[in-house]
């Protein structure tokens, strides 16, 4: 006899290109995006619904990767879509220090291990005091994240790190 599908989800992957700046494996600090799919609402052999999520804020958001669909049914028995690849949604940031935070915080939320690299990133962002003059609290705001980062010995440290890159770069 045939089951009814119970339960959809969307499974992302991070694409095998975006290694770590030497190639190596990268060590993501945040699990992939939870994403349940929506099912039609009868237990119909064949149905259409429809599932939308704003992941624009997720610190995977603009990273590139593999998408497939899992369905289960009632019986246990699993189903997988071929994966598609395709670059997460993000939230675009006309500020160009607030997009070049963001980008770092992707950077970062991806691999913990590019901690000397953001860190280097940041300081650069922040090589010219004068040019914040309007705007000193920007300027203090980076180097307090600067050296956050740079104290930051636990992942979970890390991941204060770059909840605060994000709150700074949508203020």
């Amino acid at each position: 006899s045939d089951y009814g599908v119970v339960e959809a989800h969307a499974e992302f992957a991070l694409k095998d290109d975006e290694d770590g700046p030497a190639g190596e494996r990268m060590r993501p600090l945040f699990k992939a995006p939870e994403f349940p799919l929506t099912l039609p609402q009868q237990r119909t052999r064949s149905g259409a619904a429809q599932t939308t999520r704003d992941l624009t804020a997720h610190p995977w958001a603009g990273a590139k990767v593999a998408l497939t669909l899992v369905a289960r049914d009632e019986a246990g028995n699993e189903g997988r879509s071929e994966a598609t690849e395709l670059q997460l949604p993000q939230r675009i940031f006309v500020k160009p220090v607030a997009r070049a935070l963001i980008e770092q915080r992707r950077i970062l939320a991806l691999d913990a291990d590019a901690k000397p690299l953001v860190l280097t990133a940041l300081d650069a962002l922040t090589i010219a005091p004068e040019r914040f003059t309007p705007e000193t609290a920007v300027y203090l705001g980076l180097r307090a994240i600067y050296f956050d980062l740079a104290h930051a010995s636990s992942d979970d440290q890390l991941r204060e790190v770059v909840a605060r890159m994000w709150d700074m770069a949508v203020q």
